[in-house]
C-alpha cells in the first residue's frame, strides 16, 4: 500500500512538471513594472512616451480559450501568460533629451489610452526612461477591456 502512494505522488509531480508549456516562455516574463515609462524610436526618428498600466497574470484551464490578434486559441493544457496593458503616447519628441524633460515635467500627449498586449509585443524595442505611478483616471480603457475580457468578449494583441 505504501508503494502505491509513492507511485501516485510521483505521477502527479510529473504531470504537474509537464503542464504549463503551451504558451511560449516569452509570454510569461516582462522586464518592466506597472508605472514604468518607456520609449521607442520610430522610423521617422521621433519618440513617444508609453506607460505600463497593468500587468495581468492570466491562467487558462484545459479547454478555455483566448483571442490573440483576432484568432481564438483553445488551451490544450493549463497554462498562464502575462497580458500587458499600456498607454501609448504621441510621437512628439525629437530626442531622448526632450523625452527626459517631458518625463521630469510629467507632461506628454497620450495617443492611445489602452492596448492589451502579450509580453513580447509590449516589450519589443522599449527603453525604460522613468516611472510614474498609475493614476485611477488612466485606467478607464483598461477597466472596460478587463470587464469584457472576463466575459470572453475581448482579447489581446
Amino acid at each position: 500500500m505504501k508503494q502505491a502512494s509513492v507511485f501516485i505522488i510521483t505521477v502527479l509531480m510529473s504531470v504537474s512538471a509537464m503542464a504549463g508549456n503551451w504558451f511560449p516562455a516569452d509570454y510569461k516574463e516582462f522586464p518592466f513594472k506597472e508605472g514604468d515609462l518607456l520609449t521607442t524610436e520610430k522610423p521617422e526618428g521621433k519618440y513617444s512616451i508609453n506607460k505600463v498600466l497593468r500587468i495581468d497574470n492570466v491562467c487558462l484551464d484545459v479547454g478555455q480559450s483566448i483571442s490573440i490578434q483576432g484568432q481564438v486559441f483553445m488551451a490544450p493544457e493549463k497554462d498562464c501568460l502575462l497580458i500587458i496593458s499600456m498607454s501609448y503616447g504621441e510621437q512628439e519628441f525629437k530626442s531622448l533629451e526632450e523625452i527626459n524633460q517631458a518625463v521630469k515635467k510629467g507632461i506628454w500627449k497620450v495617443k492611445i489610452g489602452h492596448i492589451p498586449n502579450r509580453a513580447p509585443g509590449a516589450a519589443e524595442g522599449q527603453i525604460l526612461i522613468g516611472h510614474s505611478p498609475v493614476k485611477q483616471e488612466e485606467l478607464a480603457g483598461y477597466n472596460q477591456w478587463k470587464e469584457l475580457f472576463s466575459q470572453g468578449k475581448a482579447g489581446v494583441f
